[in-house]
Protein backbone atom coordinates (compact mmCIF):
# COMPACT_ATOMS: atom_id res chain seq x y z
CA UNK A 1 0.00 0.00 0.00
CA UNK A 2 1.20 3.21 -0.61
CA UNK A 3 1.12 4.41 2.79
CA UNK A 4 3.42 1.87 3.68
CA UNK A 5 5.72 2.39 1.05
CA UNK A 6 5.81 5.83 2.12
CA UNK A 7 6.79 4.60 5.71
CA UNK A 8 9.99 2.51 4.69
CA UNK A 9 11.37 5.25 2.68
CA UNK A 10 11.12 7.56 5.28
CA UNK A 11 12.62 5.28 8.03
CA UNK A 12 15.40 4.15 5.31
CA UNK A 13 16.69 7.64 4.15
CA UNK A 14 15.71 9.79 7.73
CA UNK A 15 17.43 7.32 9.83
CA UNK A 16 20.82 9.12 10.00
CA UNK A 17 18.66 12.64 10.55
CA UNK A 18 17.80 13.29 14.18
CA UNK A 19 17.05 16.52 13.30
CA UNK A 20 14.12 15.57 10.99
CA UNK A 21 10.22 15.49 12.30
CA UNK A 22 10.23 12.31 14.09
CA UNK A 23 7.16 9.65 12.90
CA UNK A 24 4.71 8.99 15.83
CA UNK A 25 2.84 6.43 13.82
CA UNK A 26 3.57 3.98 11.11
CA UNK A 27 0.22 1.71 11.11
CA UNK A 28 -2.57 2.68 9.27
CA UNK A 29 -5.94 3.50 11.38
CA UNK A 30 -9.38 3.41 10.51
CA UNK A 31 -9.00 6.85 10.16
CA UNK A 32 -6.84 6.27 7.71
CA UNK A 33 -8.50 3.82 6.00
CA UNK A 34 -11.86 5.02 5.66
CA UNK A 35 -9.72 8.43 4.13
CA UNK A 36 -8.05 6.27 1.72
CA UNK A 37 -10.71 5.05 0.28
CA UNK A 38 -12.25 8.40 -0.48
CA UNK A 39 -9.56 10.17 -1.34
CA UNK A 40 -9.88 6.59 -4.42
CA UNK A 41 -13.50 7.50 -4.94
CA UNK A 42 -13.07 11.14 -5.61
CA UNK A 43 -9.88 10.41 -8.05
CA UNK A 44 -12.75 7.76 -9.31
CA UNK A 45 -14.68 10.20 -10.09
CA UNK A 46 -12.78 12.27 -12.26
CA UNK A 47 -11.79 9.73 -14.64
CA UNK A 48 -12.43 10.89 -18.09
CA UNK A 49 -15.08 7.98 -19.21
CA UNK A 50 -16.04 4.64 -18.09
CA UNK A 51 -16.20 3.01 -21.33
CA UNK A 52 -14.10 2.54 -24.57
CA UNK A 53 -14.08 4.82 -27.46
CA UNK A 54 -16.13 3.88 -29.93
CA UNK A 55 -14.06 5.76 -32.73
CA UNK A 56 -11.23 7.84 -33.16
CA UNK A 57 -13.34 11.15 -32.82
CA UNK A 58 -14.30 9.92 -28.95
CA UNK A 59 -10.79 9.01 -28.38
CA UNK A 60 -9.25 12.51 -29.45
CA UNK A 61 -12.42 14.19 -27.20
CA UNK A 62 -11.60 12.08 -23.98
CA UNK A 63 -8.03 12.61 -24.45
CA UNK A 64 -8.80 16.50 -24.59
CA UNK A 65 -9.69 16.26 -20.72
CA UNK A 66 -6.35 14.42 -19.66
CA UNK A 67 -4.89 17.58 -18.74
CA UNK A 68 -7.42 18.97 -16.80
CA UNK A 69 -7.47 15.33 -15.33
CA UNK A 70 -4.26 15.40 -14.36
CA UNK A 71 -3.98 19.00 -12.77
CA UNK A 72 -7.16 17.80 -10.35
CA UNK A 73 -5.56 14.53 -9.48
CA UNK A 74 -2.13 16.18 -8.71
CA UNK A 75 -4.02 18.40 -6.59
CA UNK A 76 -6.03 15.71 -4.68
CA UNK A 77 -2.80 13.94 -4.41
CA UNK A 78 -1.02 16.83 -2.40
CA UNK A 79 -4.26 17.09 -0.35
CA UNK A 80 -3.42 13.08 0.46
CA UNK A 81 0.25 13.55 1.45
CA UNK A 82 -0.02 16.72 3.34
CA UNK A 83 -2.96 14.39 5.56
CA UNK A 84 -0.24 11.27 5.17
CA UNK A 85 2.11 13.62 6.91
CA UNK A 86 0.05 14.88 9.83
CA UNK A 87 -0.91 11.45 10.97
CA UNK A 88 2.53 10.24 10.59
CA UNK A 89 4.15 12.58 12.64
CA UNK A 90 1.42 13.19 15.49
CA UNK A 91 0.12 9.94 15.30
CA UNK A 92 -3.48 11.26 16.54
CA UNK A 93 -6.53 9.32 16.38
CA UNK A 94 -8.89 11.35 18.97
CA UNK A 95 -12.23 12.92 18.28
CA UNK A 96 -11.17 16.35 16.92
CA UNK A 97 -9.05 14.98 14.77
CA UNK A 98 -11.77 12.67 13.43
CA UNK A 99 -14.38 15.18 13.57
CA UNK A 100 -11.38 17.70 11.06
CA UNK A 101 -10.37 14.77 9.01
CA UNK A 102 -14.24 13.97 8.05
CA UNK A 103 -14.56 17.91 7.25
CA UNK A 104 -11.36 17.78 5.12
CA UNK A 105 -12.71 14.77 3.24
CA UNK A 106 -16.53 16.20 3.13
CA UNK A 107 -15.05 19.72 1.50
CA UNK A 108 -12.45 17.80 -0.73
CA UNK A 109 -15.11 15.43 -2.38
CA UNK A 110 -17.48 18.27 -2.87
CA UNK A 111 -15.13 20.11 -5.26
CA UNK A 112 -13.73 17.29 -6.95
CA UNK A 113 -16.15 18.17 -10.19
CA UNK A 114 -15.73 21.82 -9.34
CA UNK A 115 -12.06 21.54 -9.43
CA UNK A 116 -11.99 19.38 -12.99
CA UNK A 117 -14.72 21.73 -14.48
CA UNK A 118 -12.64 24.89 -13.99
CA UNK A 119 -9.01 23.16 -14.89
CA UNK A 120 -11.04 21.86 -18.09
CA UNK A 121 -12.41 25.56 -18.81
CA UNK A 122 -8.41 27.10 -18.36
CA UNK A 123 -6.55 24.30 -20.61
CA UNK A 124 -9.62 24.27 -23.51
CA UNK A 125 -9.16 28.22 -23.53
CA UNK A 126 -5.18 28.10 -23.45
CA UNK A 127 -5.47 25.01 -26.35
CA UNK A 128 -7.60 27.36 -28.42
CA UNK A 129 -10.75 25.19 -28.09
CA UNK A 130 -12.85 28.32 -27.24
CA UNK A 131 -15.38 29.52 -25.06
CA UNK A 132 -18.42 27.44 -26.45
CA UNK A 133 -19.11 23.86 -25.49
CA UNK A 134 -21.70 21.90 -27.23
CA UNK A 135 -24.28 19.98 -24.66
CA UNK A 136 -25.38 16.53 -25.27
CA UNK A 137 -28.42 17.90 -26.31
CA UNK A 138 -26.61 19.60 -29.35
CA UNK A 139 -27.41 23.08 -28.01
CA UNK A 140 -24.19 25.40 -28.36
CA UNK A 141 -23.12 27.62 -24.60
CA UNK A 142 -20.35 29.08 -23.09
CA UNK A 143 -18.48 26.84 -20.54
CA UNK A 144 -18.71 29.80 -18.18
CA UNK A 145 -21.46 32.40 -18.27
CA UNK A 146 -19.67 36.04 -18.02
CA UNK A 147 -22.12 36.32 -14.78
CA UNK A 148 -21.62 33.69 -13.06
CA UNK A 149 -17.48 34.21 -12.88
CA UNK A 150 -17.54 36.44 -10.08
CA UNK A 151 -19.88 33.56 -7.83
CA UNK A 152 -17.69 31.23 -8.75
CA UNK A 153 -14.52 32.78 -7.85
CA UNK A 154 -16.00 32.98 -4.44
CA UNK A 155 -17.03 29.54 -4.09
CA UNK A 156 -13.69 28.60 -5.13
CA UNK A 157 -11.65 30.87 -2.67
CA UNK A 158 -14.18 29.62 0.43
CA UNK A 159 -13.45 26.58 -0.59
CA UNK A 160 -9.38 26.27 -0.43
CA UNK A 161 -9.87 28.81 2.49
CA UNK A 162 -12.09 25.77 4.32
CA UNK A 163 -9.40 23.18 3.31
CA UNK A 164 -6.35 25.16 4.39
CA UNK A 165 -8.12 26.06 7.74
CA UNK A 166 -8.90 22.37 8.30
CA UNK A 167 -5.04 21.89 8.05
CA UNK A 168 -4.45 24.98 10.27
CA UNK A 169 -6.71 23.38 13.08
CA UNK A 170 -5.56 20.11 12.73
CA UNK A 171 -1.93 21.45 13.49
CA UNK A 172 -3.35 23.55 16.37
CA UNK A 173 -4.69 20.73 18.12
CA UNK A 174 -1.11 18.88 17.82
CA UNK A 175 0.56 21.87 19.43
CA UNK A 176 -2.03 21.74 22.21
CA UNK A 177 -0.91 18.30 23.06
CA UNK A 178 2.66 19.02 22.20
CA UNK A 179 3.74 17.95 25.86
CA UNK A 180 1.66 14.22 25.51
CA UNK A 181 3.82 14.02 22.20
CA UNK A 182 6.68 14.91 23.88
CA UNK A 183 7.76 17.69 20.73
CA UNK A 184 11.00 18.79 20.54
CA UNK A 185 12.17 22.18 20.23
CA UNK A 186 12.45 21.69 16.43
CA UNK A 187 8.95 19.93 15.91
CA UNK A 188 7.28 22.59 18.22
CA UNK A 189 8.59 25.33 15.50
CA UNK A 190 7.62 23.11 12.62
CA UNK A 191 4.05 22.48 13.96
CA UNK A 192 4.16 26.22 14.43
CA UNK A 193 5.13 27.10 11.14
CA UNK A 194 2.29 24.70 9.59
CA UNK A 195 0.15 26.04 11.59
CA UNK A 196 0.48 29.75 10.51
CA UNK A 197 1.43 28.93 7.06
CA UNK A 198 -2.16 26.70 6.09
CA UNK A 199 -3.47 29.90 7.99
CA UNK A 200 -1.76 32.03 5.51
CA UNK A 201 -2.98 29.89 2.99
CA UNK A 202 -6.47 30.01 3.92
CA UNK A 203 -6.60 33.80 4.42
CA UNK A 204 -5.43 34.19 0.78
CA UNK A 205 -8.57 32.32 -0.13
CA UNK A 206 -10.61 34.56 1.97
CA UNK A 207 -9.49 37.27 0.12
CA UNK A 208 -9.85 36.23 -3.21
CA UNK A 209 -13.08 35.44 -2.52
CA UNK A 210 -13.35 38.84 -1.00
CA UNK A 211 -12.19 39.88 -3.74
CA UNK A 212 -14.46 38.48 -6.11
CA UNK A 213 -17.47 39.79 -4.06
CA UNK A 214 -16.02 43.48 -4.35
CA UNK A 215 -15.47 43.48 -7.69
CA UNK A 216 -18.98 41.75 -8.17
CA UNK A 217 -21.29 44.70 -6.31
CA UNK A 218 -18.83 47.53 -6.81
CA UNK A 219 -19.19 46.93 -10.87
CA UNK A 220 -20.66 49.74 -12.35
CA UNK A 221 -20.23 51.93 -9.73
CA UNK A 222 -17.97 54.97 -9.68
CA UNK A 223 -15.54 53.54 -7.27
CA UNK A 224 -15.29 50.07 -9.40
CA UNK A 225 -11.64 50.64 -9.78
CA UNK A 226 -10.75 52.16 -6.74
CA UNK A 227 -11.76 48.46 -5.25
CA UNK A 228 -9.99 46.27 -7.64
CA UNK A 229 -6.79 48.07 -6.43
CA UNK A 230 -7.50 48.13 -3.14
CA UNK A 231 -8.14 44.37 -3.50
CA UNK A 232 -5.03 43.70 -5.39
CA UNK A 233 -2.75 46.43 -3.37
CA UNK A 234 -4.03 43.60 -0.14
CA UNK A 235 -3.20 40.75 -2.12
CA UNK A 236 0.83 41.70 -2.42
CA UNK A 237 1.20 42.49 1.11
CA UNK A 238 -0.38 40.07 1.84
CA UNK A 239 1.75 37.74 -0.13
CA UNK A 240 4.92 39.57 1.08
CA UNK A 241 4.06 38.98 4.74
CA UNK A 242 4.11 35.09 4.14
CA UNK A 243 7.79 35.37 2.32
CA UNK A 244 8.89 37.51 5.98
CA UNK A 245 7.38 35.00 7.77
CA UNK A 246 9.40 32.17 6.16
CA UNK A 247 12.76 34.13 6.15
CA UNK A 248 11.89 34.74 9.66
CA UNK A 249 11.78 30.99 10.17
CA UNK A 250 14.79 29.74 8.49
CA UNK A 251 16.53 31.95 10.84
CA UNK A 252 14.83 30.69 13.78
CA UNK A 253 15.20 26.89 12.38
CA UNK A 254 18.36 27.56 12.12
CA UNK A 255 19.31 28.58 14.94
CA UNK A 256 17.95 25.97 16.90
CA UNK A 257 20.17 23.30 14.49
CA UNK A 258 23.08 25.08 15.48
CA UNK A 259 22.86 24.58 18.88
CA UNK A 260 21.49 21.35 18.64
CA UNK A 261 24.99 20.54 16.70
CA UNK A 262 27.14 22.20 19.23
CA UNK A 263 25.84 19.78 21.81
CA UNK A 264 26.49 17.05 19.50
CA UNK A 265 22.53 16.03 19.34
CA UNK A 266 23.47 15.88 15.94
CA UNK A 267 25.93 16.40 13.17
CA UNK A 268 27.09 19.65 12.13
Amino acid sequence: MLRDKLAERHDRFHAHKPHEFRWRSREISRLEGLSDAVFGFAITLLIVALEVPKTSGELLEIMRGFIAFAITFSVLYMLWYRQFLFFRRYGLEDRTTAILNGALLFVMLFFTFPLKFLFSALINRLLGYGKMVRLPDGTVERAIQPEHLPIMMIIYGLGAAAVFAIFSLLHLHAWRKRHELDLNELEQLDTLVSIRITAFASGVGLLAAASSAGSYLASGKPYEDTVSYATLAAMVLYVIALFRYRLKVRGRRRQILERAAASGEVAG
